[in-house]
């Protein structure tokens, strides 16, 4: 982090321009920056005042000797100049100053975004004029700013050259856009309607109010949530919890008598592409990253990821190179028919634990109308009071639907399965209880989700049940609460970053503080007991799962060792999580001919490690003596947990560090309770995106990467999980 300073539009000024950036810092005699220095200009450099040249003058001097440090956005003036752009101003530039504008356009020097970090942790789109909710919509819903910046920067037609000019009022682009009447007051409108407002952002280009004589320009409704720094000529204006920055100091023909850039220090730039850029919806430099959509900031957010789709599609559509192999896919119309008339569209089995409890909770409070869901279980009275709980918190769900079903009786869970397009369970631990739902979710072609984590049910399952699934359309996604959602789509999120002709190598370290459940703790043991059975189900899946043609992934264990991306001391760990990461690899094309992934715990000090290691020693060797197993199992029975005052308490941060191609990328993934509030989370919204997102299309045993990345990153930074790419080298 250092210091970021973003300046509004200049308008052929170079004395504004060079008084700017004295004031930051700069050297006198040649304006070179401070080395702590970012400068990122909003556009908008030439026409109206006394000498165009001369600003660009001083730009093209940043970007030839410190291009690291100065971020050229374009405005709608220098869009006259590049191919697209439309010429509206009748004072023309000179051909040398045209064909400058031209060629930083074509080098990549001269873009259409920026995403930044504050020091508060609040991200920000940087554009000309802002992007309005109609066109982040068109974009597809990216759900950060990086995601955001990553798709403007694809130089997405027409939305790019939409504006006044060409009739399109109201749906302006970001060169175009005026910020009360399109970019404020649309904002403002979709939060009121019930949308969420996904970043901030920071514009120039108009303002709704006159410097001059402090009068606004705008609707009452955009002014009541305005605040002016008249002295600077800054224009904050709050909805849904994020701020639009509007810094145009509006020089006009005389220029402005006092303003300021705005500075922000202890800022960090998320992204902004320095290669050249390909005209066209996901148009990649040969070479060079994909530059699809990402969910940074998704984190996530970008594919938009993040968290958004490519430009025209909608969130949760991936590229075609992160698509799962043809193998793994169904088609089955009458299969597709059959579900969409069944009578509820998600069924959580479990709701009486600890989690399902949880989950339950969460359902309730973001299932959008109209969705059908119920709660099932093998005890009505249970069923009852999870109900009464619900009910205390939404009145209208005192009618919830009930289901009988015991993981024991078959029938009941067929009959369960063949009710609903999407089962989420919470009964573990898996390898004793989860098998017939998973039978019967697989025979009935129905979408599946848990929360397990144990390895040796993973792979029994994809032997008994994974083929079946593919016959049926069914989707077999197991692994969807902290074991393993951040790694696989923190993996997935960095591996985008990178490029995917070449081998790649990501490791992992995770951190956190928390408690566990009996449940959690029922599961640990019984995996610790079970080494053997868990080894030979994992060669009976290698004997049957085919290894991807051509590519080789890799998974090794690791050694304890220092890392600076862990922040001290990186300690293996053995869990299903590089597992799920692996095959995801193998089923996404985008991770590269060679993959490696390595997963560890990130340990300041090395006592603590030593620690660490003494204590899973005695665990597992007490999970080997049956009584004592039964004793640890009794001091924390199933259903119980963390109080709610603890759970507030735990967090989570899973950083990831990437190369590949000669390029390196930090990315990390964090929030908050992992073992509970965020695993709950994460299963509901997991279901909640098999439900109601489009999907690639996928079948059988599939992991969160391959059957849901992009659409359920979206979800997860819409819901508070936070996706960011750190650094890109």
């Amino acid at each position: 982090m250092g210091r970021v300073i973003v300046i509004g539009d200049v308008g052929g000024f170079p004395d504004q321009l060079a008084a700017a950036l004295l004031a930051a810092g700069a050297r006198r005699r040649d304006l070179r920056l401070p080395p702590e220095l970012t400068v990122v200009q909003v556009g908008d450099l030439v026409d109206r005042g006394p000498d165009s040249s001369g600003v660009l003058r001083i730009v093209r001097e940043r970007l030839d000797e410190q291009p690291e440090q100065w971020i050229q956005l374009m405005g709608n003036h220098e869009s006259q100049y590049v191919p697209g752009g439309d010429r509206f101003y009748p004072e023309r530039l000179s051909k040398a100053d045209a064909a400058l504008l031209r060629g930083w356009w074509d080098d990549g020097r001269l873009r259409v975004a920026a995403a930044m970090r504050t020091a508060d942790g609040e991200d920000h789109l940087v554009s000309h004029a802002g992007l309005t909710p109609y066109c982040w919509r068109e974009l597809g819903e990216p759900a950060t700013a990086a995601a955001a910046a990553r798709l403007l920067n694809a130089r997405p037609e027409p939305l790019l050259w939409r504006g006044f000019h060409t009739g399109a009022d109201g749906e302006s682009g970001p060169l175009w856009a005026e910020a009360g009447s399109e970019l404020y007051a649309g904002w403002l409108a979709h939060y009121a309607e019930g949308g969420f407002v996904p970043f901030g952002q920071i514009h120039g280009h108009s303002s709704i109010v006159g410097f001059r004589d402090r009068s606004f320009r705008c609707s009452g409704r955009v002014r009541q949530r305005a605040t002016v720094d008249w002295e600077a000529r800054h224009v904050r204006v709050r909805a849904g919890g994020r701020v639009l920055i509007g810094i145009d100091p509006k020089h006009g023909r005389q220029g402005a008598p006092q303003w300021s850039p705005l500075a922000l220090d202890g800022a960090s730039v998320l992204f902004a592409v320095s290669e050249p850029v390909l005209v066209g919806v996901g148009a990649a430099e040969p070479g060079t990253p994909d530059r699809g959509p990402s969910a940074h900031g998704m984190r996530p957010g970008d594919p938009g990821t993040s968290g958004a789709a490519g430009v025209g599609g909608r969130a949760g559509a991936q590229p075609d190179d992160l698509t799962a192999r043809p193998a793994d896919r169904a088609d089955d119309a009458a299969t597709r028919a059959d579900r969409a008339g069944r009578a509820y569209d998600i069924v959580l089995f479990g709701a009486t634990g600890f989690t399902g409890g949880l989950t339950a909770e969460y359902l309730a409070g973001h299932v959008p109308p109209g969705l059908r869901w119920a709660l099932a279980g093998r005890d009505p009275a249970r069923l009852a009071a999870v109900r009464e709980r619900l009910a205390a918190l939404d009145p209208a769900l005192a009618e919830l639907p009930l289901l009988r079903a015991d993981a024991g009786d078959a029938a009941s869970l067929r009959e369960l399965a063949g009710s609903a397009r999407v089962v989420i369970s919470t009964v573990g631990p898996y390898v004793l209880h989860g098998e017939p739902l998973v039978a019967a979710c697989a025979a009935a072609g129905t979408d599946y989700v848990d929360l397990t984590g144990e390895p040796e049910f993973i792979d029994l399952m994809y032997v008994r049940h994974h083929a079946e699934a593919v016959r049926t359309g069914a989707r077999l996604v197991h692994a969807c609460g902290f074991d393993s959602v951040p790694h696989d789509l923190g993996v997935y999120l960095t591996v985008k970053e990178l490029p995917q002709d070449g081998p790649i190598r990501v490791d992992g370290y995770v951190r956190a503080g928390g408690a566990i459940s009996g449940g959690t703790m029922a599961s640990a043991l019984l995996a610790f007991s079970r080494r053997r059975q868990t080894a030979r189900a994992a060669r009976e899946r290698r004997a049957v799962d085919p290894r991807p043609e051509g590519r080789r992934i890799r998974t090794p264990l690791g050694r304890i060792r220092r890392a600076s991306a862990a922040g001290g001391w990186a300690v293996p760990l053995p869990t299903v999580d590089p597992q799920v990461v692996g095959r995801s690899a193998a089923a996404l094309a985008r991770y590269g001919p060679d993959f490696a992934y390595t997963h560890s715990a990130a340990v300041k000090r090395l006592p603590v490690v030593a620690a660490a290691l003494a204590g899973a020693a005695v665990l597992f060797v007490l999970a080997q003596l049956g009584p004592v197993r039964r004793w640890l199992m009794r001091r924390l029975p199933g259903g119980s947990g963390p109080s709610e005052q603890r759970r507030a308490r735990s967090w989570f941060r899973a950083v990831f560090a990437g190369e590949g191609g000669g390029r390196r990328v930090v990315t990390e993934v964090s929030g908050g309770d992992p073992g509970y509030g965020e695993t709950a989370k994460m299963l509901a919204e997991s279901a909640l995106c098999l439900a109601l997102d489009p999907l690639p299309p996928t079948a059988g045993q599939v992991t969160t990467a391959a059957a849901m990345g992009d659409a359920l990153t979206a979800r997860l930074v819409r819901a508070g999980i936070r996706f960011d790419v750190r650094t890109v080298e």
